[in-house]
């Protein structure tokens, strides 16, 4: 056997994935200089890749090109919406036309920020595909994408933040509620449709939310596999701040379902009770709480769509409200020890105010049945006797549903961890008992040996 350092030398891998090339390292002295540089290449070209520094350093920069993407994507995003409201508003009030200079270069506003925000979506998702690729140390850009749901994700939010007004007046006919055909304008769906957009407030919230930033709390989520994304970013502000929570999403939806009802309305019926942004409003509140006075009802298919979706927006919300008033009005685990404690002295009070009413009735009963009184009055105190018994039988059940009750899961994990002592210490004390038993027995084999040679002794004198 050759004695190379090639093989001898543990920080030498066996095989090198170098251009994709696997390397074989043999035996023979013919092969150790091929071994050695396959070695020396791997060593150049891939230390520094796993080198955990180098990977905490790149991690942290792709997190400072990540946030400053998102900003920027939220920036835009907010731009471009402002710029929409501006030229709707100004369409409503009759200032501008569809077809004016002022109308057209808004929309050329909007446009040129769409385009930088798909320059912005592709650029994250690329470096959330780089993020990975270090966290996991892959070499291949391939490997760190999940076919095809990161395609299907990149495409949709790009046709999410495509959708703006086009340039120009884009009319197609319709047919209204009440029959009539007309040409209307595409603007109206598309400025409502563009709202869509405020989807990046909440990849904002994650990306600035400590819970992201924070490295203790991304150590513990990478060490139990718990993805901190939006859903786990909202549920950790809806357990912190449900309140404002739940304001704030209520504020927006009333806000932004208002202004689509009162844009679909003023677009396609403008002579409508609801082209009124007060009426919008009082229109969505009473839809968003599921009343429906019937006062003001849309009358385009677009504003029908919007009350729909205000409908199932509350009925959400009216979930979560409730799930958070639920979790609110719970008590806490001292307060059902002191509440169940006092409701125990309570039923035991209870009970024997009823045990000594029962021998009160008894003896009254014995009394009448002694002189050989028929009354009513026996009657009353033979009633008042059975009362007392049911009264003395349901404290009692009380008390006993009181006590099962109050047993948890963490009363259950304490009733098991003192069995669990209990258990290991009988066993502790079971070997002991044995080690001195096996004492006793070397002793008494000891004692039997000697008996043996003093009786033979005795024998032989």
């Amino acid at each position: 056997m050759s004695g190379s350092s090639a093989i001898e030398d543990p920080g030498i891998p066996l095989v090198n994935r170098a251009n994709g090339t696997y390397f074989k390292y043999v035996e023979d002295d013919v092969n150790q200089t091929t071994t050695s540089s396959n070695a020396n290449i791997f060593n150049r070209e891939e230390s520094k890749f796993y080198s955990i520094s180098y990977r905490l350093s790149r991690r942290k920069r792709l997190f400072q090109r990540r946030l400053y993407c998102v900003n920027c994507e939220l920036a835009l995003a907010i731009i471009s919406i402002i710029v929409m409201l501006i030229e709707t508003e100004l369409f409503i009030a009759g200032l501008i036309d569809k077809t004016s200079a002022t109308s057209i270069i808004l929309k050329l506003i909007i446009s040129g920020t769409t385009v930088l925000l798909w320059v912005l979506i592709i650029v994250y998702h690329a470096t959330g595909i780089e993020i990975h690729m270090t966290d996991n140390g892959l070499e291949d850009w391939r490997l760190a994408v999940r076919v095809p749901w990161t395609y299907v994700v990149i495409i949709t939010e790009i046709v999410v933040c495509s959708i703006h007004p086009i340039p120009g007046n884009i009319l197609i006919p319709t047919h209204g509620i009440d029959g009539e055909s007309k040409m209307v304008s595409l603007d109206a769906i598309f400025s409502i449709l563009m709202l869509g957009r405020l989807y990046l407030v909440g990849r904002f919230l994650v990306v600035h939310s400590k819970l992201l930033t924070d490295t203790s709390s991304q150590s513990l989520g990478a060490l139990n596999k718990v993805k901190i994304n939006t859903a786990f970013v909202f549920k950790a502000l809806m357990s912190s701040m449900p309140g404002t929570m739940l304001i704030t999403i209520m504020v927006a939806i009333l806000f932004i379902d208002s202004w689509a009802m009162r844009t679909c309305e003023v677009y396609y019926h403008p002579g409508n009770d609801a082209s009124n942004f007060l009426n919008s409003m009082w229109l969505i509140s009473i839809t968003f709480l599921t009343i429906g006075y019937g006062d003001i009802y849309p009358s385009t298919y677009c504003g029908r769509v919007v009350s729909v979706v205000s409908g199932l927006m509350g009925v959400g919300t009216t979930a979560l409200l409730v799930a958070v008033l639920a979790s609110k009005l719970e008590q806490s685990r001292a307060e059902k020890y002191v509440h169940n404690f006092v409701s125990r002295v309570q039923l035991d009070k209870t009970r024997k105010a009823a045990a000594s009413d029962v021998i009160k009735q008894s003896i009254k009963l014995w009394k009448m049945r002694m002189i050989s009184d028929d009354t009513e009055r026996r009657l009353r105190t033979h009633g008042k006797l059975l009362k007392a018994i049911h009264a003395m039988k349901d404290a009692k059940s009380d008390k006993e549903s009181i006590g099962e009750s109050a047993v948890g899961l963490i009363e259950i994990n304490k009733s098991v961890n003192d069995i669990y002592e209990y258990t290991e210490k009988m066993k502790e004390e079971q070997s002991d008992l044995k080690a001195k038993v096996s004492v006793i027995e070397n002793k008494l084999f000891q004692m039997d040996g000697k008996l043996d040679v003093l009786v033979s002794s005795i024998l032989h004198k």
